[in-house]
């Protein structure tokens, strides 16, 4: 009687590409050594629509996590490019810390191992390199089919399925110890407290989000600022040597306020999708309950976070066609690449953060 496990898997389209469709035919292969080694099946999906999550899909991890589905996210440095690539790598951090089952995140490096490193300046470089990753580039350099292929995933099938048995056992010991499965069970149990404290840290939560969305707009204001002077002088003809020195005054001027703007927009990034988590227990807590006052509260707050986004925003969108106009000086100067290298990321945090923003938009009616 075959039982079935669940394996979701986390990829930029242009690394399957890259290896001539070889994330795809991992993923098949995973699963027969998998079945060949349990005699029990593992489903494997690679996007968030076949998986059936649908728009409200964070709210949906808790619950397959509780259930020992592993989250495999397929590393190269293009991965950290994809917007959806970041989000599904944060999502899936914030619930596995809540829920206490880290384990159930396994990623998978293909290429750019050198490049994962502690110390990083993009957030989720250093998740990955925390995580323990497992480095299978020799794999899939060799290809399908290869020896070094072969033994390699027989090798990470191992893994998984130590993995999720002990998930697995972890989550039956503490059913029959009467515990909950989920934080989520405890306001249909009738315990508040956890419920509360939420409550509490949401209000934290939703005070750094004001501050540190201030911090951006003047971390912004003085980006343009320093760059502004400068990109005008671009505007006009110039000799070689004319936009060289341009260049390397603007590097200069615009060091700081990068560093500045990357700093501002990871703490906001990271903030929001803290507050993304928690705002979605709290209403999953409540909107689960049969008390009408509670059910209220659910309908009140997931009221409260929708709206438009602030104008923050249009002014990140205006920053990142002015990044696209400086690709051109960039490749010209290599002291400007390094110096607007920390606004890059910035900007991909910031939109990160008002994308999730943007996201309370769907959050569920409550009836």
């Amino acid at each position: 009687m075959e039982q079935s496990n669940r394996l979701f898997i986390s990829y930029a389209h242009k690394d399957n590409e890259l290896f001539d469709e070889a994330v795809a035919i991992f993923s098949k292969d995973i699963s027969n050594f998998y079945a060949a080694k349990t005699g029990n099946s593992l489903t494997v999906f690679f996007d968030r629509q076949s998986i059936g999550w649908g728009e409200n899909w964070r709210a949906e991890i808790d619950y397959d996590l509780n259930n020992a589905m592993i989250f495999m996210p397929i590393i190269t440095m293009q991965y950290f490019n994809r917007a959806a690539c970041r989000d599904e790598l944060i999502a899936f951090k914030s619930s596995t810390e809540r829920l206490g089952v880290k384990d159930l995140i396994l990623p998978i490096v293909i290429a750019g191992a050198k490049s994962i490193t502690a110390d990083h300046e993009i957030t989720e470089v250093r998740i990955i390199e925390a995580l323990q990753y497992r480095n299978l580039e020799s794999a899939f350099l060799a290809g399908p089919g290869t020896p070094e292929w072969r033994t390699a995933l027989s090798e990470l099938t191992d893994e998984l399925i130590e993995i999720i048995g002990k998930a697995e056992a972890e989550q039956e010991a503490r059913r029959a110890a009467g515990q909950l499965a989920l934080p989520s069970d405890a306001a249909v149990d009738g315990e508040d407290g956890d419920l509360l404290q939420g409550m509490s840290d949401l209000n934290t939560l939703s005070t750094r989000v004001e501050e540190e969305i201030e911090e951006a707009g003047h971390a912004v204001e003085a980006w343009v600022e320093a760059i502004s002077e400068d990109m005008e002088a671009f505007s006009t003809q110039k000799t070689p040597q004319q936009m060289q020195a341009i260049s390397l005054h603007m590097a200069s001027k615009s060091k700081e306020p990068s560093i500045r703007l990357r700093n501002a927009g990871t703490a906001l990034a990271t903030t929001t999708a803290e507050a993304d988590a928690l705002i979605r227990l709290i209403i999953e807590q409540l909107s689960r309950t049969e008390h009408p006052e509670a059910r209220e509260a659910a309908k009140q707050i997931a009221e409260s976070m929708r709206g438009d986004s602030p104008e923050l925003q249009s002014l990140i969108m205006q920053m990142s066609g002015v990044l696209s106009m400086l690709t051109l000086f960039e490749v010209m100067s290599s002291p400007l690449r390094a110096s607007l290298k920390p606004a890059r990321i910035g900007i991909n945090k910031l939109q990160d953060a008002f994308r999730i923003v943007g996201s309370w938009n769907s959050l569920p009616e409550i009836d």
